[in-house]
């Protein structure tokens, strides 16, 4: 590691600057810094703003069975199965600031299951404040950045209305696939009810409902797999 692991904005660039593609690229300094602010590898040194990193190892996802039972399962575990199903399947992750320090999930801060810390790169100004406040999203990476593909709402104990109107902020423009995720037949019909309203009418294609069951089969037959690709010897990209 040229910089010892950790150095500031400035030194990373000048690494970066003998770089081929920054030939070619006349905004990679702009890149530079959104990839140091977005990615969780890379902790920001105190005091605020010092423009101090550190690269920080981002821990591997092993994932193990979660058997739901009813009246068992809480936000944070149904976060903490979102996220890593994300991780599985190769997506870049995001839990709101808040949630990646207070939730746990199988004993480890959902931090552990995030990889992106920040999403101001793809929304809006005036959105942001909401998008910010969505429980999980997977996240894949083009020449601009970071962009959201799937979305998730988990209404555990709020009503189903704030996460569906919370998922509507995310930019028309990524078609990302919404997800209100919630315990069972209550919540499915009033989603139900809800998706009829010219609000949400035109996002029925995209906008799902799971209950918790859906996702507790997911999760396992995922974490199966996984054993078992581990066990024949091959893994995924």
């Amino acid at each position: 590691m040229t910089l010892g692991g950790q150095g500031h904005l400035k030194d990373i660039n000048k690494v970066v600057r003998s770089h081929p593609k920054t030939r070619t690229n006349p905004t990679w300094q702009d890149t530079i810094r959104r990839v140091v602010r977005q990615y969780a590898i890379f902790q920001p040194v105190p005091p605020h703003r010092s423009g101090l990193y550190r690269l920080v190892e981002q821990p591997k996802v092993d994932a193990e069975p979660e058997n739901l039972k009813e009246g068992a399962v809480d936000h944070g575990i149904a976060q903490g199965m979102l996220l890593t199903l994300g991780r599985m399947y190769g997506y870049e992750t995001f839990a709101p600031a808040t949630d990646r320090t207070s939730r746990w999930f199988q004993g480890k801060p959902l931090a552990s299951f995030s990889t992106v810390t920040d999403c101001a790169e793809f929304c809006g100004k005036t959105s942001l404040p909401r998008v910010r406040q969505i429980d999980a999203m997977w996240l894949t990476e083009d020449n601009d950045g970071v962009y959201p593909v799937y979305a998730f709402e988990v209404e555990h104990t709020t009503g189903v209305r704030s996460g569906m109107d919370r998922l509507l902020e995310l930019p028309e423009r990524y078609g990302v696939k919404l997800f209100v995720v919630a315990p069972g037949e209550d919540e499915r019909s009033r989603f139900d009810g809800l998706i009829k309203l010219n609000k949400f009418r035109k996002f029925r294609e995209r906008m799902r409902f799971r209950d918790y069951g859906e996702l507790d089969t997911l999760y396992n037959s995922a974490v199966k797999h996984e054993e078992s690709s581990k066990m024949f010897g091959v893994e995924a990209r």
